[in-house]
């Protein structure tokens, strides 16, 4: 935007010339330049009759209504009170530490099951401890043809493998 062409103030030419002059000029005159017959008046006994019109106004009391009105008060206290009551009548130490005994087997399997961590057969051996397991521990369950059958199926890709004895 060009500001030259945006002002709209003007000044005619040489104002600010002879300002100072026209300005001494018209503090000189002795005539006010304000009119004298339309300014402000006081209407006739104006000041006589103000007490009683005062006064007339003041016996029409109208309805004062407070700033702080003192049922809010009562309600805010209240509801501070309440929420005291409550905070301090709970018992905030009555969480019990949970431990691994807590869950459910189901909820362990599951998520092993749902969360892969890439984890060898051999790495969770490491891991897990052998203390107070018998090798028959591990031998109560009994294995069921099926899955036997589709455990072999999925990881074992020759067979010939399987054969422990050789009939040479």
């Amino acid at each position: 935007m060009n500001k030259k062409n945006n002002i709209p103030f003007k000044t005619p030419e040489g104002y600010f010339n002879s300002f100072e002059e026209r300005l001494m000029d018209k503090l000189s005159q002795p005539t006010s330049s304000f009119p004298e017959e339309s300014a402000f008046k006081v209407p006739d006994n104006y000041f006589e009759s103000f007490n009683e019109r005062l006064n007339n106004k003041l016996e029409n009391e109208s309805k004062v209504i407070p700033l702080f009105p003192i049922k809010k008060i009562i309600a805010v206290a209240a509801s501070i009170a309440a929420i005291a009551l409550i905070a301090l009548g709970y018992d905030w130490n009555s969480e019990q530490e949970l431990s691994f005994s807590d869950l459910a087997n189901t909820d362990i399997e599951a998520y092993f099951e749902n969360n892969d961590f890439e984890l060898s057969p051999y790495e969770i051996a490491e891991v897990l401890p052998v203390t107070n397991t018998e090798f028959s521990d591990f031998l109560n369950a009994p294995i069921e043809s099926d899955n036997l059958l589709d455990y072999l199926n999925e990881n074992v890709s020759d067979f010939d493998e399987l054969n422990f004895y050789d009939n040479e």
